[in-house]
């Protein structure tokens, strides 16, 4: 089988991996080597797909004197969502960590918004030992969580926070979607009662909270900061990639899901850096890390259906994923 990323004889398609095979490219290299050139005045001598994190294409531009990335983002992402997402890396962007855009332009090639960024070398954090970017990312979040709180911004067109509504709502027609598709085989129902059960109590949970605590810091986060999205030389960390999932939420959820982020990882270990460095929450706080870990989680069900809202052939995998991260500590990568 190719790896993953590698480009079809023809340039038309790449290679998602063994779950989806070959997939549309939607722009070729030759198109986005003349695009970078067109629109961005840089020249590229040629362009390779990077195969991590495919949701949007993205392209290492090889340029002479330095290499630029350009993201083709998928088409779900409109200028006014990328526009957006200009205005909090551009207050992000004093963290020496962030990557930021090269440019504010963005042209729009058959609906997918273009951003090019300078190339920031470095390995994924998914491989090296999960503590250090644990332990590293920490001080950094809570460098950005007090930014955000500074930026008046409304929520990201489009987007809703993970507390928003109760998750059953969101749970329910995914839950049909699987039984429709996989039926009512014992291993399916037995992974739909932990998740029906994990739904009940977090919802339960997360109504309390809002009760008791309606004024819990909100503000722009990331929200996808992943072990691939961080970057690494020398076991220190010095990119920050992939903003376009960035919203409002609770601050408390992001740090849940770097405090579960790993099985290594200690949550208390991670709350202690974040706090000492200054991370805008109070100790209380911490005891909804895994509340707010486990609602995490269950953000893995919008992967479980398509755009027509019928189950993928993927979902009963994923939906054995989700009941085992549910059933215990769930780690978010």
């Amino acid at each position: 089988m190719p790896d993953r990323g590698a480009i079809s004889p023809d340039g038309s398609h790449f290679y998602d991996g063994d779950d989806w095979g070959w997939m549309p490219l939607w722009l070729t290299a030759d198109q986005v080597v003349a695009l970078a050139s067109a629109e961005f005045r840089v020249a590229p001598t040629s362009a390779t797909l990077l195969s991590e994190g495919l949701l949007n294409q993205t392209w290492r531009l090889h340029c002479s004197n330095q290499d630029r990335v350009l993201r083709v983002g998928r088409t779900e992402r409109t200028l006014e969502h990328v526009r957006y997402e200009d205005q909090v890396v551009a207050a992000w962007s004093k963290v020496s960590q962030i990557v930021a855009p090269e440019s504010d332009h963005h042209p729009v090639v058959d609906g997918h918004v273009i951003t090019v960024y300078p190339f920031c070398a470095g390995i994924p954090g998914t491989l090296i030992d999960p503590v250090l970017p644990a332990e590293q990312l920490a001080p950094v979040m809570a460098e950005l969580h007090r930014i955000s709180l500074g930026l008046e911004l409304p929520q990201r067109p489009g987007s809703h926070s993970i507390d928003d509504r109760p998750v059953v709502e969101r749970w329910q027609p995914v839950r049909a979607a699987v039984i429709e598709r996989f039926g009512t085989r014992p291993e399916i129902l037995a992974n739909i009662a932990v998740v029906d059960g994990a739904v009940a109590e977090l919802d339960d949970q997360v109504a309390i909270w809002h009760r008791d605590h309606p004024d819990a810091p909100r503000a722009v986060i990331h929200a996808d900061l992943n072990a691939r999205n961080q970057l690494y030389r020398n076991d220190q960390l010095v990119g920050i990639i992939d903003t376009d999932e960035c919203r409002i939420e609770p601050l408390i959820a992001e740090v849940a899901g770097l405090a579960y982020s790993a099985p290594e990882v200690s949550p208390h270990a991670v709350w202690q850096q974040y706090r000492a460095a200054g991370g805008p929450l109070a100790d209380e706080d911490e005891a909804m890390l895994l509340t707010f870990a486990r609602l995490g989680a269950l953000g893995e069900m919008q992967w479980f259906t398509d755009e027509t809202g019928r189950a993928t052939h993927l979902a009963d995998r994923q939906l054995r994923n989700l009941a085992i991260d549910l059933g215990g500590s769930p780690t978010r990568g």
